[in-house]
């Protein structure tokens, strides 16, 4: 239920959704509480608001654990501790520290996501580029039909007639035939 209620609330608000994904990008995780309040507009019933409730505490949690995470940590100071505990036990423990491998990532996420981010921005600037070439063709058709607004504007039946030949003599023939007056 929720579920369905969250991504109807991200549907209302894309332009929300993406500012909160840039912050997630940056590493500031911070709650946006429009989008809480939009979910709790939503739920109708107590238990539906005693989960969002749960839901926004757990999400504030965890936001706080990776804003803390994201300040690098103080360095080891490792003359403090052997003035503590016994020298030889601190000086294991800072070979193993300085000794220790850790895993390297090796997904491949980053480069896909790149590769779609450089297709996606190609397919942007040829839109770009059709709709300058597209809006260069309206703003044609407009001044053309300015211009013969203006045209019409001032024109009178005699200058019609006498641009269109056809059109005075077929004029002509229904005046002498009394074939003007439509009934």
């Amino acid at each position: 239920m929720l579920r369905a209620l969250a991504v109807r609330a991200a549907r209302r608000g894309g332009a929300l959704a993406a500012q909160q994904q840039r912050c997630f990008a940056e590493g500031a995780v911070a709650p946006q509480t429009t989008v809480w309040d939009e979910l709790s507009d939503l739920v109708t019933s107590d238990d539906g608001k005693r989960e969002l409730a749960t839901l926004r505490s757990s999400y504030v949690d965890i936001a706080q654990k990776l804003t803390g995470m994201a300040k690098t940590q103080p360095a080891i100071k490792w003359a403090d501790w052997s003035k503590e505990i016994d020298p030889k036990l601190v000086q294991q423990f800072k070979q193993a520290y300085e000794t220790m491998k850790l895993p390297k990532y090796e997904g491949t996420e980053l480069q896909e996501a790149t590769a779609q981010f450089a297709a996606l921005q190609k397919e942007a600037e040829a839109l770009v580029t059709s709709s300058q070439i597209r809006i260069a063709e309206i703003q044609t058709e407009i001044a053309n039909i300015q211009k013969e607004k203006e045209r019409i504007a001032t024109t009178t039946i005699d200058d019609e007639l006498a641009a269109d030949p056809e059109l005075a003599k077929e004029v002509d023939e229904e005046v002498q035939k009394n074939y003007f007056m439509v009934v």
